[in-house]
């Protein structure tokens, strides 16, 4: 890579990286203020906002790909990439991505099924953007159901608030160490380029071989490239 292609990458790394620290300050004061209409009673309110910030939190994972995608010289679409920052299903079933599995995918991995765990995937992945959106739609609008009209207050139960509230908690925490993350692919390009570039490699490799438990394999892999990289972060910062 050339001086200018290094420096231009930069540029775009540092952009993306800002982009994402002010999406995750956006998403949450999106929490906090949605805790401030719990607090009012604001139930249903309060449901639609935890909702938008958790939309605001798939972002910054999206941001991450797309830097990751620059940082090892892959082709990136900008235009299909903001499209899917704009869509409510691509940030949906982005954080399914971030969900605990379903049986049906916890099973098909028991077995070295990866298409079976993939199918099974696809489908919580699918069932979860549909939840989110019809409870955030109910959050806000009196619609016909069963027969009758129904107000938001009688549609979005303090069970559904909780549960919300906890899972965008947990979001957020994931979201604020992808701005961590993306930050240090600033500071760091190469060593960060080094890191996963190997991984893409041997996960291509991996694939190609078809391994008869590829799913173990895939996991034994991850571990070892996240082990690998809080291995160099640690070196880095001991040296700073």
């Amino acid at each position: 890579m050339s001086n200018d292609e290094a420096k231009s990458d930069q540029v775009s790394l540092e952009a993306l990286a800002r982009g994402a620290e002010k999406t995750f300050e956006n998403a949450e004061q999106l929490y906090f203020e949605a805790e401030l209409l719990a607090k009012a009673g604001a139930v249903s309110r309060a449901l639609y906002l935890h909702q938008i910030s958790l939309e605001e939190c798939s972002k910054v994972d999206t941001l991450g790909a797309w830097a990751v995608s620059l940082l090892t010289g892959l082709e990136v679409d900008q235009k299909k990439v903001l499209a899917a920052l704009a869509r409510h299903s691509s940030k949906n079933k982005s954080n399914a991505y971030m969900l605990e599995g379903s049986a049906a995918e916890k099973d098909a991995k028991s077995r070295g099924d990866l298409k079976g765990a993939i199918e099974a995937f696809k489908t919580s992945q699918e069932e979860f953007h549909q939840a989110s959106n019809k409870a955030k739609n109910a959050a806000l609008y009196v619609d016909w159901v069963d027969g009758a009209f129904a107000a938001p207050s009688e549609r979005i139960t303090d069970q559904m608030l909780v549960d919300i509230t906890e899972r965008n908690a947990t979001f957020l925490g994931y979201a604020h160490n992808g701005v961590k993350m993306m930050k240090r692919l600033t500071t760091s390009p190469d060593k960060m380029r080094g890191l996963v570039s190997g991984f893409v490699e041997q996960a291509e490799k991996l694939r190609e071989d078809d391994a008869q438990n590829s799913v173990a394999a895939m996991e034994a892999l991850l571990a070892r490239f996240l082990e690998d990289g809080k291995r160099e972060l640690k070196d880095e910062d001991t040296f700073q």
